[in-house]
C-alpha cells in the first residue's frame, strides 16, 4: 500500500489519466512503472508483494492507551488529551484510488508476483517474518520500502531498498548514518518519536533530535525512563516521567513482529516472466499505449507471400478479378526509415512548434533517391505485391486505381490521394479507411496511424515494409469494418466523403496576405517586448524569460515565490503553465510571464514560422512537390533534394525549404 499511495500522489499535480469509459488510471500506471523499473534495475531471483491482512492486533494493543499528556508550549506544561486509537487520523482511501486497487492486483497477477498476507497482521509483520526466515537460510534480502520503521529489520543478510531515494540501499552502517543509531536501536528511537500517520503517540515534546540523543545516551527507552531524573532538558525529562506507560506502549506498536504465522515458500516467490497475454489484455483495457509498445512483437512474415519489386504485368495479374484490395504507398527506398520517421513526427506533432518541426525535418538530410514511391497492394491476409512507381508504371496502373467499382482499403486515404496526384492519378473507390475507423471506435487516442492501430488491435510492431503495410491495412480495415457497424452511417455519409475534399483543399493551398502577417508580427513583437520589460523591472534584472531554469531561479530563488512540488526536465523546479497559473493569482510577475509566453507562441508558431511556401506573385501557399517546383522555378523532380533551399518572400525574409517525401509536403522555417 505504501507503493500504491506513492503512485497515487505522484500524479496528483499532473494531467489526470483515465480511460475513455472514465476509469481513473494514473495510480495504476505509475505503480506498474515502479514495479517494472524495480525488476529491470535489480533482476531479483525471488519477489513478493505483501498486503495487509485485515484488522490487526495493533489496534487491540493500542486500546490500552486511554490518554496522553501533550506538551503545551504556551503554558509550559503537559495537558491531558484523549487518545483516539491506532491509525485514528487516517483518512478514508480516496474513491478514485479505491477504483484502481483491483487493477493493481491484476497487474501483479499478470506480472506473476505473488501477493501474500497473514490474517490479523500488518504487512510490516509479514515482511519482517519472511525476511527473518530467508536470512536464516542465508539469502540476501532486500525490503523495498521508504518506511524508516523497516530499518529495525536490517542485519547481516537484510537491507532496506528505498526506490524513492534513487534506489538507496541501507545496510547497518547506512542506517546508523541516517537515523543516528544502529538497527537494533531503531525501535527505541521510533518509540520516542511516535508516528503521526499511524497515531502512535510516542513521547510528546521529544522530537527527532531528542529521541536520538536519549537513545545514544541510555541505550533504550526503558533505561531513558528509569534515568529520567538525569536528563537536563526539562521538556525531555518531564515527558519521560509523565508518559512512561504511553512510551512503552508506543514501543510495542512500532515493533515489527518477525514471528507471525506465515512460512516462506521460495518456489512461490521465484521470479518469473510476466504473463504476456494477461499483461497485454490489461494494458489494452487501461489504454496504456506506451506500456503496450514494450510488449509488441514484429509481424511474422516468414510464411507470408510478399513479392517485392514486381513488374506491372505481375501486379495486374495478382489483382485480376479482385472486388477489393488494400494499398499502401511509401516514399523512399528505405521503408523502415520512413516508418520510424513517421512515428517520431506523430509523437511530437502536438507539442512541437511548427518551426521546430521544420528544423527537425531539415536535419534528417533527405537524400534525392528517397523521393521515389513504392506502391504495395494486398488482396488477402499474408499476401502482397509491391511495385516501384514511376511515370510508366503509374500510367499502366491508373485505370485500376481510378476504377470506382473496385474497392480500395487504405490506412490514410488522403495521403495516398496526395501522393498519387503527383502521377496524375485520382484515387477512387476508397471504401475502408483505417484511420477514420480507428477514430470512430477510439476517439480518445491521440494517434490513429497504421503503426499505432496495428499495435493496439493486434499488438504488432510494423517493420516498415510496404508489402507488410498493405497486408496489415487490409487486416485492420476488415476488422474495423465489422466493429464499426453501429456508426456506419456517420462513416459513410460524413467522414469518408470528406477525405477527397480535404485532399483537394490541401493541394489547392490557401492564400496568405504577407503584409498582414508582417503587421501582426510587428504588433506581437511590440506587445511581448513591453511585457518583458515589466518582468525585468519586477525581477530587478534582465534574463532569458524563455529559459525554464533561469526563470525558476528568478521566481523561486531571488523573489522567493512559493515553490511547487512539481519538477520539470533536468530536475529543476517546474515553471509550467499550471504552476504559473496558481502563482498568478497572487504574484504579478507570474501573470506577466504567462502573457509573454502566449504572445511569443502566437508570434513564433502561428505568424513567423508557419510552414509556408508562398508563390511571390499570387501569395498562395503550395504544399505538394510539383507545386513547390513550379513556385520556385529552381527545383526539379529529377533532383528533389530541397535541403536548405533559400526562397525570398515579399516580406524580404529568407525562407528555407525542406521537402519531406514521406508526406509529400514541404516544410518551411523562417531563417
Amino acid at each position: 500500500m505504501g507503493f500504491i499511495f506513492r503512485a497515487y500522489h505522484a500524479m496528483a499535480r499532473q494531467r489526470p489519466m483515465s480511460t475513455k469509459t472514465g476509469l481513473p488510471t494514473a495510480a495504476i500506471f505509475v505503480f506498474v512503472n515502479m514495479i517494472n523499473k524495480l525488476r529491470e534495475d535489480f533482476g531479483p531471483r525471488y519477489i513478493a508483494a505483501i498486503w495487509e491482512g485485515g484488522p490487526t492486533l495493533r489496534a487491540e494493543q493500542a486500546k490500552g492507551i486511554k490518554s496522553i499528556r501533550k506538551y503545551d508550549a504556551k503554558t509550559q506544561s503537559f495537558q491531558e488529551r484523549e487518545y483516539l486509537g491506532y491509525k485514528a487520523h487516517r483518512a478514508e482511501m480516496p474513491e478514485d484510488l479505491r477504483q484502481q486497487v483491483p487493477y493493481i492486483r491484476r497487474a501483479l497477477e499478470a506480472a506473476r508476483i505473488p501477493m501474500l498476507n497473514s490474517e490479523g497482521f500488518e504487512a510490516d509483520d509479514v515482511i519482517g517474518t519472511l525476511a527473518r526466515q530467508a536470512a536464516e537460510q542465508e539469502h540476501q534480502v532486500y525490503i523495498v520500502s521508504s518506511d524508516k520503521d523497516m530499518m529495525q529489520l536490517v542485519g547481516e543478510h537484510v537491507c532496506v531498498l528505498n526506490p524513492s531515494k534513487e534506489n538507496l540501499i541501507c545496510d547497518s552502517a547506512k542506517v546508523e548514518e541516517i537515523i543516528g543509531v544502529p538497527p537494533g536501536k531503531v525501535i527505541d528511537v521510533m518509540a520516542l518519536r511516535g508516528d503521526s500517520i499511524d497515531n502512535v503517540p510516542g513521547a510528546p515534546g521529544i522530537g527527532d533530535k531528542g529521541s536520538v540523543e536519549l537513545i545514544q545516551r541510555f541505550g533504550s527507552v526503558e533505561e531513558a525512563i528509569a534515568h529520567a531524573e538525569e536528563v537536563q532538558r526539562k521538556t525531555y525529562r518531564e515527558s519521560l516521567q509523565a508518559n512512561a506507560d504511553v512510551i512503552l506502549k508506543s514501543k510495542e506498536l512500532v515493533t515489527i513482529d518477525t514471528h507471525v504465522p506465515v512460512e516462506i515458500d521460495l518456489e512461490i516467490m521465484r521470479a518469473q516472466e510476466p504473463d504476456y497475454e494477461a499483461t497485454r489484455e490489461l494494458y489494452s483495457e487501461l489504454e496504456f499505449t506506451t506500456l503496450l509498445k514494450g510488449l509488441i512483437r514484429e509481424v511474422d512474415t516468414s510464411t507470408a507471400d510478399y513479392r517485392e519489386g514486381a513488374a506491372v504485368e505481375e501486379v495486374l495479374s495478382y489483382l485480376q478479378g479482385a472486388e477489393e484490395f488494400a494499398l499502401a504507398i511509401l516514399a523512399g527506398d528505405s521503408a523502415r526509415a520512413a516508418a520510424s520517421d513517421s512515428e517520431e513526427v506523430e509523437d511530437d506533432a502536438d507539442a512541437m512548434p511548427l518551426l521546430a518541426a521544420a528544423e527537425r525535418a531539415m536535419a534528417k538530410q533527405v537524400q534525392p533517391e528517397q523521393a521515389s514511391f513504392t506502391l504495395a497492394v494486398s488482396r488477402g491476409e499474408d499476401s502482397a505485391v509491391t511495385i516501384r512507381l514511376d511515370g510508366e508504371s503509374a500510367k499502366a496502373l491508373q485505370p485500376l486505381l481510378e476504377d470506382e467499382r473496385i474497392g480500395k482499403l487504405a490506412a490514410d486515404a488522403k495521403s495516398a490521394m496526395r501522393m498519387l496526384e503527383e502521377f496524375g492519378i485520382e484515387l477512387r473507390g476508397v471504401r475502408d479507411e483505417v484511420s477514420l475507423y480507428s477514430y470512430l471506435l477510439n476517439p480518445t487516442y491521440s494517434s490513429h496511424s497504421l503503426s499505432e492501430a496495428a499495435m493496439r488491435r493486434f499488438n504488432l510492431k510494423l517493420s516498415g515494409r510496404a508489402a507488410e503495410a498493405a497486408d496489415v491495412t487490409g487486416r485492420l480495415a476488415r476488422a474495423f469494418r465489422d466493429e464499426s457497424s453501429a456508426m456506419r452511417e456517420v462513416y459513410q455519409t460524413i467522414d469518408l466523403p470528406l477525405v477527397p475534399i480535404l485532399a483537394r483543399m490541401e493541394s489547392a493551398g490557401v492564400a496568405i496576405d504577407l503584409n498582414e502577417l508582417s503587421r501582426i508580427s510587428e504588433f506581437l513583437e511590440r506587445e511581448s517586448s513591453g511585457i518583458a520589460e515589466r518582468v525585468y523591472t519586477i525581477a530587478g534584472e534582465r534574463f532569458n524569460i524563455n529559459s525554464p531554469k533561469k526563470l525558476g531561479e528568478v521566481l523561486f530563488g531571488k523573489l522567493g515565490l512559493p515553490k511547487p512540488m512539481k519538477y520539470g526536465k533536468g530536475r529543476v523546479v517546474s515553471t509550467a503553465a499550471d504552476v504559473l497559473e496558481e502563482l498568478a493569482e497572487a504574484h504579478e510577475i507570474a501573470r506577466l510571464v504567462l502573457e509573454y509566453r502566449q504572445l511569443m507562441k502566437l508570434k513564433g508558431t502561428y505568424v513567423d514560422a508557419l510552414p509556408l511556401l508562398v508563390d511571390a506573385k499570387t501569395g498562395r501557399v503550395h504544399t505538394t512537390f510539383n507545386q513547390a517546383v513550379a513556385a520556385t522555378g529552381r527545383l526539379s523532380s529529377t533532383n528533389p533534394n530541397l535541403q536548405n533551399i533559400p526562397i525570398k518572400t515579399e516580406l524580404g525574409r529568407e525562407i528555407r525549404a525542406a521537402f519531406v517525401p514521406r508526406a509529400g509536403n514541404v516544410l518551411m522555417s523562417a531563417d
